[in-house]
């Protein structure tokens, strides 16, 4: 994974923006959440936690376990913020998405059904595997992974761009 290491203070950003974070637990799984159906954007979608800046985030990084604590009940003294990758420009809502790469320590035991339906772990090694992905073509260089959950036995499907 190609990202730039924080550092504090974290980096500011004025304009409108989101925050994920991508949650990587000590068995090299990440953490993946399926949204709500009820939601009024991105229903149903395979996503890493996250969501758009409120007026109390003084930073990228304090949007990102923000948004960790408020739809998986995660404290954010139970993870570690250690990188970002370049954020991704949202062709919907023409702002950044700044994906924040973290060690998380605890697993979700719950989570907030008004925004999450599930969450899912995956192992690193299985995005290196090629017949795991096919071209969606909605966007240039668009893939999607598929991969049976194996709580959903449906294919989750996640932008390679996430």
């Amino acid at each position: 994974m190609n990202f730039k290491h924080l550092e504090k203070p974290f980096p500011i950003y004025d304009e409108d923006y989101a925050s994920v974070a991508i949650l990587i637990n000590s068995k090299k799984e990440i953490l993946y959440i399926k949204r709500s159906d009820n939601l009024p954007t991105h229903k149903g979608d395979i996503a890493f936690p996250g969501g758009k800046k409120e007026e109390s985030d003084s930073d990228i990084v304090t949007t990102a376990l923000r948004e960790v604590q408020e739809e998986l009940f995660l404290n954010p003294s139970t993870i570690r913020p250690f990188g970002v990758l370049d954020p991704v420009d949202t062709v919907e809502y023409k702002f950044k998405v700044f994906p924040i790469v973290c060690e998380s320590f605890d697993k979700p035991t719950k989570i907030n059904k008004d925004e999450v339906q599930d969450f899912y772990l995956l192992d690193i090694s299985d995005l290196d595997n090629l017949n795991n992905w096919e071209f969606r073509g909605n966007y240039d260089n668009c893939l999607l992974y598929t991969s049976p959950s194996p709580r959903d036995k449906r294919q989750s499907r996640m932008p390679s761009s996430a």
